[in-house]
């Protein structure tokens, strides 16, 4: 993430703001219940920097707090693939997007496949992350350019594990299921029980996000509307309460 930052500084007035540490699948999730502690504010490489111990939505509201005239969000690079809605809406990193979409601000999520072994610590080789940091970095300038596409609320970039010479950037619909999930009774060493939660991979729809990332190596990018429903959804519901 902070490479990322350090590249699109070159470019742009940068504010990054972000937890103090790992908020894997927190989602859209809020600081409700007890006060959010900023644990560094400061100026860093030519860029704003804040950290917070809230969860990553409640990034969005603390920089348009601290900042004005807010463009677009980048969230990421995260380290584990967010494709497919199953992933989409749990992940922590397409929330902050979600909360900054949900407010009216363009935004992009930005994440990167990743082995159980890579996560939360791993970006890849420095050639790698260079690279993912020059089509970030391009898209981004794109968007500040041009607007999002009309009627697109949010985009959600994935990269491969190994980005190779043939990998290209491919829009993509979500696949809606990528993993099963199963519950693991384990026990403490004082006899209690505990559960863990399994995902196992599924084999990824063709023409998917996850097919592209997965399967054929490549980069996808997806867009996120927020409006969802529809005239002909609300008149289907009409017809089926009559």
């Amino acid at each position: 993430m902070l490479k990322l930052a350090e590249e699109l500084s070159k470019d742009v007035e940068l504010i990054v703001v972000v937890p103090d540490g790992q908020r894997s699948a927190t989602g859209k999730s809020l600081t409700l219940k007890r006060p959010i502690r900023i644990t560094e504010k400061h100026e860093m490489n030519g860029y704003h920097f804040v950290s917070h111990d809230g969860a990553p939505a409640d990034s969005v509201i603390l920089a348009q707090a601290f900042y004005e005239d807010i463009d677009l969000l980048i969230s990421g690079i995260n380290s584990g693939a967010n494709v497919g809605y199953q992933s989409i809406l749990t992940s922590g990193t397409v929330g902050a997007a979600f909360e900054a979409a949900i407010r009216g601000l363009p935004a992009i999520a930005v994440s990167r496949q990743a082995t159980p072994s890579e996560w939360f610590d791993s970006a890849g080789s420095d050639a790698e992350c260079e690279k993912m940091c020059e089509i970030t970095k391009n898209l981004v300038l794109k968007v500040l350019e041009k607007g999002m596409p009309d009627g697109i609320d949010l985009l959600n970039l994935n990269f491969p594990s190994v980005l190779s010479s043939d990998s290209r950037i491919v829009v993509t619909k979500p696949t809606k299921i990528r993993m099963h999930n199963e519950v693991e009774r384990r026990t403490d060493p004082n006899g209690r029980p505990y559960y863990w939660y399994l995902g196992i991979e599924r084999d990824p729809a063709p023409n998917s996000d996850a097919y592209e990332v997965f399967v054929n190596g490549n980069i996808s990018l997806s867009p996120v509307v927020l409006d969802w429903i529809d005239d002909e959804d609300l008149e289907k519901l009409k017809e089926f309460m009559k």
